[in-house]
């Protein structure tokens, strides 16, 4: 929690560097998901290049949030949401909060109501803490629109604010703000 806070204070000043980026996902159907991915950087050290650190983590940072949308939107579609995929995404000591939060971050109950859902846009903007030439951490606002066809079909909305830490096996959820609109 003490890592969420740092990064909540050293992100608020100015930016680094940005760099917009656009990373082909998981085929959905018709429609393959890209996210749109702008990045800038806070470094800690003097001295770091925090945009060029941003630079370099930005293809990992978007396979992880093309993961996160596939897993609760995409992949989700059609059967019960299998919760174990989707929370493995987060950091063991917010896992149980997400389990009982889970439709704010996905499709969650209205899973197997729909056949489908296709990806219309999917916008991220993150801003990672950089120490020792490296990201540590990263606040992500992201923005996903899908269409779900099938039993529930309508629009499918997901605003969500996370905390990120980056770990030795990749990022993980540390902290989360989130809300989602279903179809139907």
């Amino acid at each position: 929690m003490v890592a969420v806070a740092a990064l909540a204070a050293c992100t608020s000043g100015g930016k680094a560097g940005q760099r917009p980026a656009t990373t082909p996902g998981a085929a959905a159907g018709p429609s393959s998901l890209r996210v749109n991915l702008v990045t800038s950087a806070q470094a800690t050290d003097h001295g770091v290049e925090a945009k060029r650190v941003a630079r370099r983590a930005a293809p990992g940072l978007e396979r992880f949030l093309d993961r996160y949308l596939t897993v609760a939107f995409l992949d989700a579609a059609g059967k019960p949401l299998r919760s174990s995929g989707l929370l493995a995404l987060f950091d063991k000591p917010v896992r149980a909060a997400a389990g009982r939060q889970l439709d704010a971050l996905s499709l969650g109950a209205d899973a197997a109501k729909v056949a489908a859902v296709r990806p219309d846009r999917a916008d991220a903007r993150a801003v990672l803490l950089v120490a020792g030439e490296r990201p540590t951490a990263a606040t992500v606002r992201l923005a996903f629109d899908g269409t779900a066809s099938g039993g529930q079909a309508g629009q499918v909305h997901l605003r969500s604010v996370f905390q990120l830490l980056a770990t030795p096996d990749g990022w993980r959820i540390a902290g989360f703000s989130s809300r989602t609109g279903s179809a139907g």
